[in-house]
């Protein structure tokens, strides 16, 4: 089967490549947009694609309709399958199967994740393995054992656990007619019933899992489709431990029967950047050669030996990245300890609701009038210490406007607190105290100490690598701490230093003007091939 493999590496404009094929493949008449199948690893991805593609002004549910095959392989899995929500587990079989087993199972199949692989959380990591032998070994019954030989487990104990969760879950799926996230590819494959595509797209192709690679062999054979292009690069395969199939897609892109289509110029990337990338990326064992040519700029690039990070951090948009969730969450505390808005995971760290209670209870407090929707708003924060029994939600209208003699008299506000305190003379930081505000009141004024207001749009974004995959930013700041597991794998095996490289190769070509590299001072581990890349790059 031949396919048109397009090598995108970083900021090469891969997104528009494929979006300009599908427009030009659509105005051209070559086929209706529901004779196109678009396959991201994203839903938000393949939106996008489709998103671009249209300038007329449609709804969501337009949209999903003319292009029904602009999603992930799981979403057309469930499609073809003519799946119903009551055929699929749910919060409360997970439930049940808890508490009939005593294990602690969870559902991945939340409606929001878009990431088309089941991702792993803490309070599952047995469940994790299950999953991830499912999609490197779909085949093979002794998939667990394949998987056992590459993971880390807490011990050996922990092989008997994870083989009698698999049987209880295939059980509990069996006799209730059920089927989860795995099970969506089998009955697909068994089906072979894929839609009547003229062409096909597999984007982001580096992170599919074997199970995945079966499903694209299976399109591609029984729709037959006039061209296919599968797009991705195997230096920003990060998703291994998911499942990802990376020496697949690097032996296709070798295979002789196919047609390679490098794009070979970054839009993004500056010549500073670009060396160590590029210095990083060749260290990497089993890749597919590739070139590229920066941007004409050649940015900067610098290591930091030392922390805090407050100097750096002070000017700019800056977008800090990290191995794990741990760091993320270290980084945080100090963002909070210097009072810097910030976000995480690219929500802000500041709930709107928090900033609504604050500004309306200062404008209370200066006399003025708030809307009974806002006072509802400041009710949520207060405990039974600032509001009287039997008022915890505010019973008023949401339209009319109040001031706080208003809600001192009718609305069950107390008008003193602990003897002569009264209530009207407090600033907003001594009256809201109900528990989701209380741990977040000393930042909070930090923040408003440092000038800023606390709507202002943050500049600082905190978030592990593999989160970042596919954004960028002008400054990029990139920790090197490593947790044990990845640090070991690194010294121990070349596949393992070579997904690290990938990771952090991924990490720093978000950058699009400057890239801070910074020594750990804390952790017992980082990653310090990137240092010898760096000065072999200078």
């Amino acid at each position: 089967m031949h396919r048109y493999i397009v090598i995108g590496p970083p900021g090469t404009g891969k997104t528009t490549f494929l979006k300009n094929k599908v427009d030009q493949i659509i105005k051209e008449s070559k086929a209706s947009p529901n004779e196109i199948g678009y396959f991201s690893f994203t839903v938000k991805a393949a939106e996008e694609i489709r998103n671009r593609v249209t300038n007329e002004e449609w709804s969501e549910a337009e949209l999903k309709k003319m292009f029904p095959y602009f999603c992930t392989l799981h979403s057309l899995a469930y499609k073809r399958l003519r799946l119903e929500a009551h055929e699929i587990m749910d919060e409360l079989d997970y439930m049940e199967l808890c508490d009939m087993t005593g294990r602690k199972f969870v559902n991945k199949m939340k409606k929001g994740n878009g990431i088309d692989i089941s991702m792993p959380t803490a309070q599952s990591h047995y469940q994790d393995v299950i999953n991830l032998a499912y999609a490197k070994y779909p085949n093979d019954d002794d998939r667990l054992q394949k998987v056992f030989r590459e993971v880390k487990l807490p011990d050996y104990g922990a092989r008997s656990t994870i083989m009698q969760m698999d049987k209880d879950l295939t059980n509990f799926k069996r006799d209730r007619h059920k089927l989860e996230y795995v099970d969506y590819f089998n009955s697909f494959l068994e089906m072979k019933n894929p839609p009547p595509l003229k062409y096909l797209f597999i984007d982001e192709a580096q992170d599919l899992s074997a199970h995945q690679w079966m499903v694209v062999d299976m399109i591609q054979e029984i729709s037959k489709p006039v061209e296919t292009y599968v797009a991705g690069d195997d230096d920003q395969a990060i998703f291994r431990w998911a499942g990802a199939d990376i020496e697949h897609f690097i032996a296709m892109a070798k295979n002789d029967a196919n047609t390679i289509i490098p794009l070979k110029q970054s839009y993004r990337i500056p010549i500073s950047v670009h060396n160590l990338a590029t210095k990083m990326a060749q260290s990497i064992s089993n890749r597919i050669d590739k070139s590229y040519m920066p941007r004409d700029e050649h940015g900067e690039r610098k290591v930091l030996n030392f922390r805090p990070l407050n100097k750096e951090l002070e000017t700019g948009d800056w977008l800090i990245l990290c191995r794990t969730h741990e760091i993320v969450k270290q980084v945080c505390e100090s963002l909070d300890r210097y009072g810097w808005l910030y976000k995480c995971y690219g929500k802000s760290i500041i709930n709107e609701k928090i900033i609504e209670a604050i500004v309306s209870w200062t404008r209370l407090q200066k006399g003025e009038k708030v809307s009974g929707a806002r006072v509802d708003t400041i009710y949520s924060f207060m405990d039974s210490t600032r509001i009287k029994r039997g008022h915890g939600t505010f019973k008023g209208s949401h339209t009319e406007m109040y001031n706080i003699d208003n809600l001192i008299h009718s609305f069950g506000l107390r008008e003193n607190i602990g003897g002569d305190l009264f209530t009207k003379t407090l600033h907003w930081y001594d009256v809201l105290n109900a528990k989701g505000i209380r741990k977040r009141i000393r930042y909070l004024r930090a923040v408003m100490r440092d000038g800023h207001k606390l709507d202002d749009k943050p500049r600082i974004e905190v978030s592990t690598i593999h989160a970042s995959k596919g954004g960028e930013r002008d400054n990029v700041m990139l920790l090197t701490d490593l947790s044990y597991g990845p640090y070991k794998s690194s010294k121990d095996t070349q596949q393992g230093r070579d997904d690290e490289l990938r990771v952090f190769y991924v990490g720093a070509t978000r950058a699009k003007k400057q890239l801070v590299i910074v020594h750990t001072t804390e952790a017992q581990f980082e990653f310090e091939p990137i240092f010898f890349h760096e000065r072999q790059a200078s």
